[in-house]
């Protein structure tokens, strides 16, 4: 075991005795963390005599009936605890403070000086003494798992009245963040360790291991880069050790402890990250310290999968649309297998993404109808000219309409021009676009045209929006059908090499 190991399970071992000092039966209220015993001994004799048989093998004082120092507790005095004269009654209320059992009437006792509560009996005990000395007390079952949390007073009926009040916390869990750190300098090394108590984990046979967290004390140690432990230079690493341990187990015997690096940046304290990495290692070293690898730990089995590209622009020999696609199996592997294989699918999706049409080829709607061309002109001057604003608006239609009736139908529509380039694509009357003021006005241009043309632009089709920076384009203006000669100018050509119809000839 190098050096740097041995000055942390020198300063783990110190920081134990002080905690079981320091605490005593306030750890019991912890329990354990993990057990990775079928059987834990525990729930036999109870958590209490195996902290204590721990702290024993290790040479550390521990009174398992010393509460921790003003630390909460799951039984206490909470109001009365001393009355003028005897005669009051002594009762145990839930933390909520409802009556839980009447304890004595008319009490001969005139002090309440102690409780406490065996979590593997189930008993809670109290102790009192009279006006003359005598010391009393009794007992009561109680399951504070599932009954909750209790307190004794005295509830004092005139003309006795109370004269000394206690409020002990009652009710509030004790948890390993209400154990400070503790800070260790170890004389051999010269470095100064800040250690985390984390957590307990039963082992077979009642063996107990601690968990901690060491990182460098400000005050004598700083954190480096790189992960690399040495000298005072490391960065947070948990550390596994059993306390007292003789059979050659992490930090037992002669052999070092379990270490697991802590991720960059620090998890919040809250986090329990540790509990998984900690499990799987002692469930493979209990009774003999095996070498265990970080990366087995870091890398669990990933689930198997199917990777999966399917084409969108196959045809079958008829132009129908089909739908191919490449799989790739990936089986449940742990690292860096799963990433391997992972890797080498999509090398292998990769080609077949090659292989497959790709969507640019999508084909184009056959053009269907004749063009109709209609021009319109603003009813204002346009604000970049002497003249009118000029547009025109060209579509396909299937309707039966003959030219005169097509500029019957436009005659009286008009619509506000704009910046904002209004199209209709991937139908079978074109490509349809206006300038209009917002979006919905050109939606409502291309709808009219659509009414007349045979075409649902909002089920056929999409719709493209679009714009131009250039002040050229997007003016705006009233637009209106042009007039030749009084005769509304829409024209239209049947056929790609049909002359223009006009309702006129200008």
């Amino acid at each position: 075991m190098d050096n740097q190991l041995q000055a942390f399970l020198r300063g783990i071992n110190e920081a134990a005795c002080s905690w079981f000092d320091t605490y005593g039966g306030g750890l019991e209220a912890l329990g354990t963390a993990i057990v990775i015993a079928d059987n834990p001994l525990s729930t036999t004799v109870g958590p209490g005599l195996i902290l204590a048989n721990a702290a024993a093998q290790g040479g550390c004082n521990f009174d398992p009936d010393e509460p921790a120092p003003g630390g909460p507790s799951d039984t206490g005095v909470n109001g009365c605890s001393k009355v003028s004269a005897a005669g009051a009654n002594i009762n145990a209320y839930k933390a909520d403070g409802t009556l839980a059992v009447a304890l004595e009437i008319n009490s001969s006792a005139v002090e309440i000086t102690g409780t406490n509560y065996d979590a593997s009996t189930g008993l809670f005990t109290y102790t009192t003494v009279s006006a003359t000395g005598v010391v009393g007390g009794g007992s009561f079952a109680w399951t504070v798992s599932s009954q909750g949390p209790v307190y004794i007073r005295f509830d004092a009926v005139s003309p006795i009245t109370c004269v000394e009040e206690r409020d002990d916390e009652v009710g509030e869990d004790f948890t390993p963040e209400d154990i400070p750190d503790y800070e260790y300098s170890d004389t051999e090394t010269g470095c100064t360790f800040n250690i985390t108590f984390k957590g307990y984990v039963e082992g077979p046979g009642g063996d107990l291991f601690q968990v901690t967290q060491i990182s460098p004390s400000s005050s004598g140690g700083f954190r480096g880069s790189g992960g690399i432990i040495g000298g005072c230079n490391f960065n947070p690493t948990i550390v596994v050790n059993q306390i007292g341990g003789g059979g050659g187990c992490c930090g037992g015997g002669g052999e070092p402890p379990i270490t697991i690096p802590v991720p960059d940046p620090v998890p919040d304290p809250d986090d329990d990250w540790w509990k998984a990495f900690v499990a799987a290692a002692l469930a493979e070293v209990v009774g003999s310290y095996l070498e265990i690898l970080l990366n087995d730990f870091l890398a669990p089995i990933m689930p198997s999968s199917i990777y999966r590209m399917v084409s969108v622009c196959e045809r079958d020999s008829s132009g129908e649309p089909i739908s191919e696609a490449v799989e790739v199996p990936i089986p449940a592997l742990k690292a860096p297998g799963a990433q391997v294989a992972r890797l080498d699918a999509i090398v292998e999706l990769l080609q077949a993404a090659k292989n497959f049409k790709q969507p640019i080829c999508s084909a184009k709607p056959e053009l269907l109808g004749d063009w109709v061309t209609v021009r319109f002109e603003s009813l204002e001057i346009s604000p970049q000219g002497t003249r009118p604003l000029r547009k025109l608006f060209r579509y396909r239609s299937q309707s039966a309409y003959d030219l005169g009736q097509i500029a019957a139908y436009w005659e009286n529509f008009q619509w506000d021009a704009g910046p904002v380039c209004v199209q209709h694509k991937n139908a079978w009357w074109g490509t349809p676009q206006c300038w209009a003021i917002n979006a919905e006005e050109g939606k409502r241009v291309i709808r009219f045209a659509g009414l007349e043309a045979g075409i649902d632009p909002d089920v056929l089709g999409e719709w493209v929006i679009s714009g131009s920076s250039d002040p050229r384009f997007g003016m705006p203006g009233t637009m209106k059908v042009a007039k030749v000669q009084g005769l509304e100018w829409v024209t239209s050509r049947q056929g790609p090499s049909g002359l223009p119809l006009l309702t006129v000839d200008p």
